[in-house]
C-alpha cells in the first residue's frame, strides 16, 4: 500500500477499521499496520460529504488486479453479511486496501501470503453515503397553499368527542 495516496474514510469507516486494528488478533499478519498507516494518512469526513468517487463501507466496487478481468464487489464488515463472488470483506486484504481509496487510484495490496498485487479501482457503481443523504424530492404543486379562514384557535361551543365510551376505566373506582 502506497502511503502518497489520498486516502478519504467517513467517521463509521475509521472507527470500524480502529475495532479492527484493536481487537483480539489480526485478520491476516500485518494487517494491523496497514490499517495504522491508513488511519495515519486518513482524511476524515461526514458522511455526506464523501466524493461519489471513493470507495466506503458497503459500496459496490469495479476494480481490476493486475491484467485480470474487473471484478465488481460490495465491501461489507461482518462476515455473516458474506456471499461468495458478490461481497469482499473489510477485513481481507483487498477490503483494507480499497477502503477509503478513489475510482483511478492503483494500490498495491499485500496478500496473505506475502506477495503483493496491483489494484486499480475504475468505478464506484454504488455509494451508500450519497444515496442516504441526498433524497430526490419531487414538486407535486406549486400553487399557494391558502391560509384558513378562521384562526386554528378557535374552539366550537361543542365539546369534542372522540368517538368512544368516555368511561375513565377501573383506576377512577
Amino acid at each position: 500500500m502506497s502511503d502518497q495516496l489520498p486516502v478519504v474514510l467517513t467517521s463509521k469507516d475509521f472507527a470500524l477499521l480502529e475495532a479492527i486494528s484493536q481487537g483480539h488478533g489480526e485478520p491476516f499478519a500485518g494487517a494491523t499496520e496497514i490499517i495504522r498507516r491508513k488511519l495515519g494518512i486518513a482524511t476524515l469526513v461526514f458522511p455526506s460529504d464523501v466524493p461519489a468517487n471513493v470507495v466506503t463501507l458497503n459500496s459496490r466496487v469495479r476494480f481490476r488486479a493486475g491484467d485480470a478481468q474487473p471484478e465488481e464487489r460490495t465491501l461489507i464488515g461482518e462476515p455473516s453479511e458474506e456471499v461468495y463472488g458478490l461481497t469482499l470483506l473489510l477485513g481481507s486484504p483487498r477490503g483494507l486496501a480499497l477502503i477509503g481509496a478513489a475510482v483511478g487510484q492503483t494500490i498495491e495490496v499485500q496478500r496473505k501470503d506475502g506477495s503483493t498485487e496491483q489494484l486499480h479501482i475504475e468505478a464506484v457503481t454504488f455509494q451508500p453515503t450519497q444515496h442516504r443523504f441526498k433524497p430526490a424530492l419531487k414538486i407535486v404543486s406549486s400553487q399557494q397553499i391558502e391560509s384558513p379562514a378562521t384562526p386554528a384557535s378557535h374552539t366550537s361551543a361543542r365539546p369534542f368527542h372522540r368517538g368512544f365510551d368516555d368511561d375513565p376505566g377501573p383506576s377512577a373506582a
